[in-house]
Formats: C-alpha cells, structure tokens, sequence
C-alpha cells in the first residue's frame, strides 16, 4: 500500500461548495499525478473503523451526479464516496487510457488520501461495472460488497456475442454478414463524432475480452453480498421502426436472459449472492427505480454485518 501511495503523488484541493444540484455533502479535487479528479463526498462523520464505506462508480462517460438520490439517502447512515473519472466533468484529462488497472490504482489512492479506508461497498453502473469487478479481483479484502446496476456483461467470453442471434434462428452467414462492414463503419463514425471521453471508454469496453481482464476474471468473487440488478425495459430506440430480419425486443430479451444465467453462474458459490429483476426500469435504474438501490445498498450492509460478526464468533 505504501508503495503504491509513493507511486502517486496525491494532495487535496478542498473547495468546499455544492454542486448546482447536489446541496449537501462536500465537492473536492483530488490531484493524481498531477492532474485535479473531482469528486464529492458525504456522510463522512459516519466514518469508522470496519464500517463499510460506500463507493459509487459510473456508468460509461457519466457524471457523479446520476447517483444524488441514492448518495442523499445511504450517507444519512454512512460514509459515501463518488467521483468523476478522467476528462468527465471537471475531471482534468490525464492523457492515460482508462484502462481497469490505471482507474482501479486511482480510486484506492483517493479512497486512502480521504482516510475512507477499506472495508468498501462497490455500487458500480453499466461500464462501471468492469472497474469494481477489476478491484475485488485485485484486493479482495478490502470488499464489503459489490452492487452491479445493469452492468456491462463482463462475463461474456468471446464468440458469446453471438448466441442470442443463433438463438432468435439466424445463421452464422447471417451474423458475420450483418455486422461486418456496417460495425467498422460505426465504429469510426463514432470515434470522429463523439467527445474524447466517450471515445476512449468506448475503445477499453471493447478489450474486456484481452488479456489484463480475462486474468481478472479468472478470481473467484469474494465471498461477501454480491447483488445483480437488471433493467428489463426495452430501450425504445427510433430506428426500431425499420424492418429487419429478426424481433428485435425478442432479441433484446434473450440477450438479456443470456446475461443473467452468466451472472448467477457467478453468485451460486456465494453466501449472499442476489439478482433483483426490475420490469418497468430502463438503463439508468438510478433515476427509475433508485429505491431498488437504496435497498439493495441496505441489504448488502446488512448481510456484511452477519458475516462480520460469524468470524468474531469464530
């Protein structure tokens, strides 16, 4: 820990101010390697040894405020930790792709420089979802819980993607032919359209099949509660109204059904592995169904609690 405390050169900026709508808690900048990473904190006179703190991790290219419901609600009760990652936001842009192992090494170095030190509760939103799977495979004692709301399939294996169309009854002709040139051309449409930011999340998304994160999630998740909440709303997009060759909410459906047989592959070794299925919900659960969250954060703490106290009993 020492080492990598010295590898990262960390002082904190206090700017003590909310943001236009977040009126509670305290807004900062942390300097990580000499570049200013805004984060904004709560709930820290409920900080205390062995008390899990709780840590909030964005989905792709959002911003921390996406979570202002929930943060208001659980740091009533506990310390609570969220963050812009680099060039999102007023996060200064640090040059360096946002790799897991570079966000992961960020994130600890903050936590340890606020003094929230470990146990952690991870909340983790779609992409995030990676970077806190990325950290308990990394430092697995120092996780209280982890949260994954409609998170990126980082289960998925290559030659997965091509399951749900094999299922809806396309063949595999049909597939490579569908997302042949059309991807390639998407792909660069988008990196010369959208923001930087975006862009570099968008370029690590597509390498969770390499190396650095297939050794990650070769660990076993630790066992503490573990929770799964999946959106089944079918995102209404306005190119759903073209012809194609398949249905494409039936094609949504088995996609996502094929995601959550992956993720309970995961939660069966687990005292405390949940799956919570929320119908109505899109995407962002956080401005959906935030009580969902809120309950699942709740669930998870207590549940750690349950463990804790089994090995003082042991």
């Amino acid at each position: 820990m020492r080492k990598d405390m010295e590898r990262v050169f960390v002082f904190t900026i206090v700017i003590i101010f909310g943001f236009s709508n977040i009126n509670f808690g305290q807004n900062e900048f942390l300097e990580v390697n000499g570049k200013k990473i805004e984060i904004f904190t709560s709930g820290l006179e409920n900080n205390r040894d062995n008390k899990p703190v709780i840590v909030f991790e964005n989905g792709m290219a959002c911003k921390l405020e996406i979570w202002k419901s929930i943060i208001k609600e659980v740091s009533k009760t506990s310390a609570v930790f969220s963050y812009n990652r680099p060039r999102i936001g007023e996060s200064e842009n640090d040059s360096l792709p946002p790799t897991t192992g570079h966000i992961i090494n960020n994130l600890r170095t903050m936590l340890l420089e606020k003094g929230l030190k470990p146990p952690y509760l991870f909340i983790s939103h779609s992409f995030g979802g990676a970077y806190i799977r990325s950290y308990a495979a990394k430092y697995p004692n120092e996780i209280a819980g982890l949260i994954f709301v409609d998170p990126i399939d980082f289960t998925k294996k290559k030659g997965d993607g091509d399951l749900p169309y094999l299922e809806i009854g396309l063949t595999q002709h049909q597939i490579d032919s569908m997302f042949a040139k059309p991807y390639k051309d998407f792909k660069e449409k988008l990196y010369a359209e959208m923001p930087n930011f975006y862009v570099e999340e968008v370029k690590i998304s597509s390498q969770l099949t390499n190396t650095e994160f297939r050794e990650c999630d070769s660990i076993p998740l630790p066992d503490v509660p573990v929770h799964f909440i999946k959106a089944g709303g079918y995102p209404k997009t306005p190119d759903d109204r073209g012809e194609t060759i398949f249905d494409k909410e039936k094609l949504f459906r088995i996609d996502e059904f094929l995601k959550m047989k992956r993720w309970i592959a995961l939660l069966f070794p687990l005292r405390y592995g949940k799956l919570f299925y929320s119908s109505s919900s899109g995407h962002y659960v956080q401005k959906d169904d935030p009580e969902l969250i809120i309950s699942s954060i709740k669930l998870a703490l207590s549940d750690y609690e349950k463990i804790r106290n089994e090995k003082l009993i042991n």
